[in-house]
């Protein structure tokens, strides 16, 4: 209960933690992020991409409703590559942030 209980103070306590602060967290949040990405997550993508190809692949033209399916599963999958990739890009401009902090 208390890591729940630790993480609800923190969401509560949102509005009065500086904006630095919240985003050195996204930096450490962003750092994981491109780590599994790039270990995992992108042999993974290919993977799925290709299952997807192959299973449109072997549909016939007039199955419109399955390779509509397909399709949108991969626009899907791309979805959720596109917001992993916006957290470590979000991340990896915070040292330019703070650098333009520092410098006003």
């Amino acid at each position: 209960m208390d890591k729940y209980r630790k993480q609800g103070e923190k969401s509560l306590n949102a509005k009065k933690t500086h904006p630095d602060v919240i985003a050195k967290e996204a930096l450490v949040k962003a750092t994981f992020a491109s780590r599994e990405r790039e270990e995992f997550f992108d042999i993974a993508y290919g993977e799925i991409l290709v299952d997807y190809f192959m299973a449109w692949l072997g549909t016939e033209p007039h199955e419109n409703k399955t390779r509509e399916f397909i399709y949108n599963s991969a626009l899907g999958l791309g979805d959720v590559r596109k917001r992993l990739v916006a957290y470590e890009t979000f991340g990896k401009n915070m040292q330019y942030i703070e650098d333009d902090n520092e410098s006003n």
